[in-house]
């Protein structure tokens, strides 16, 4: 017999049957071979042999236990309020042979009892890469007990539970990379304890929570730097390689009061456009405008200056035309200055002073006696 108990067990089962068949006596066998049962069952236990005329077939456990029905070569036993795995021991004892044994343990299996998923973030990236976490409590044999992770009803993947104490809870992380087709997809972890030498499963899932992924670019301004007093201008706001479209939220802002604005979606697309002009009594100078793009918890937010101007005149003509006004007198400038300098560097011009013998004087009226004086004397 010890050479039998070294084999395994679905072994074992057929070498007692094959020796059944045969007729050799001095076998004894335990149905059902791996015993299992819920805390606090009852489990009905058959000890048989080959034996043509058993002596006695019994069977030694701690467990409380009735002899429910017996024939030639089995006996059946009903065990009671089965808490903790326990050893069973069948026996029967043969005319001229020893006593044979055949023993195997019951198993109190244990259902998980909570599944938890951890709470997943609100929004995931596109293309990024985040972890799952899975708890289970409860779940026994540990050894049978496995953790999956589910996209509704389709399993992405699947762990054995490492923690094997079933008084402690065990976690069993998954990672996974966001995509698109992730976004509004319910995922949640299911606990399964698989029994496959029984064709026994236990399983519970945990409460599924949506996922949200996106992908969110930078928006981009289109205004007029400046804009004349009572006159309207048209701005634009345009975001791309935007998803999911239709969650998404687009404003526009003056000054820190809201726009009045045209939203237009596309394929990963969103723009605004509004007209804006500024009232008389308002004031002149820089105006801040804003273009702010939410989706869920994220957002994106660009800004832009636009400068207000009183003047009836084109800021800009005037400003060219002082420029123009200015080359002008530059020109000029040079002008005078080249014509200076040609002038000083001739060597042959010297101003002339004249001597005074050489001056003559200029002829005034003859005087004399017979000048005018004279014909008055007389």
């Amino acid at each position: 017999m010890a050479l039998l108990k070294a084999w395994p067990k679905s072994s074992l089962n057929l070498l007692v049957f094959a020796v059944m068949l045969s007729g050799a006596p001095g076998i004894i066998w335990i149905e059902p071979p791996y015993p299992v049962t819920l805390p606090g069952g009852n489990l009905l236990v058959n000890c048989s042999t080959d034996c043509d005329q058993p002596l006695l077939i019994g069977l030694e456990t701690q467990l409380d236990k009735t002899q429910e029905d017996n024939g030639t070569r089995w006996v059946t036993f009903l065990l009671r309020n089965i808490t903790r795995d326990t050893r069973l021991l069948c026996f029967a004892n043969c005319l001229g042979k020893d006593q044979m044994f055949y023993g195997t343990t019951v198993t109190v299996i244990q259902l998980p009892e909570h599944v938890d998923l951890e709470p997943l973030p609100p929004w995931i990236l596109v293309g990024q890469n985040f972890t799952i976490r899975c708890q289970v409590r409860g779940g026994k044999p540990r050894q049978n007990l496995t953790m999956a992770l589910l996209r509704g009803s389709q399993e992405l993947s699947r762990q054995a539970v490492s923690e094997q104490d079933p008084g402690k809870a065990a976690e069993v992380t998954f990672t996974a990379t966001a995509g698109r087709e992730d976004h509004g997809a319910n995922f949640s972890c299911r606990a399964k304890l698989d029994l496959e030498a029984l064709k026994l499963g236990y399983q519970m899932s945990s409460a599924p929570m949506e996922l949200h992924t996106f992908a969110l670019g930078t928006p981009r301004l289109t205004v007029p730097k400046l804009l004349k007093f009572g006159k309207e201008e048209t701005i634009s706001c345009k975001i791309d390689k935007l998803f999911p479209v239709e969650s998404a939220q687009i404003h526009l802002s003056l000054g820190g009061k809201s726009l009045s604005a045209t939203v237009k979606r596309g394929q990963d697309t969103l723009w605004a456009t509004a007209r804006v002009a500024i009232a008389e009594g308002d004031r002149d100078g820089q105006w801040e405008l804003t273009c702010n793009v939410t989706l869920g918890d994220q957002s994106r937010e660009v800004q832009s200056n636009l400068t207000v101007y009183k003047s009836s005149r084109d800021p800009v003509p005037i400003v060219m035309g002082v420029l123009l006004a200015l080359g002008v007198a530059v020109v000029a400038w040079g002008i005078a200055t080249l014509y200076l300098r040609q002038n000083l560097r001739r060597g042959s011009y010297k101003p002339q002073t004249l001597p005074l013998e050489n001056r003559v004087p200029t002829k005034g009226p003859e005087t004399g006696p017979t000048g005018p004086r004279a014909e008055a004397s007389a």
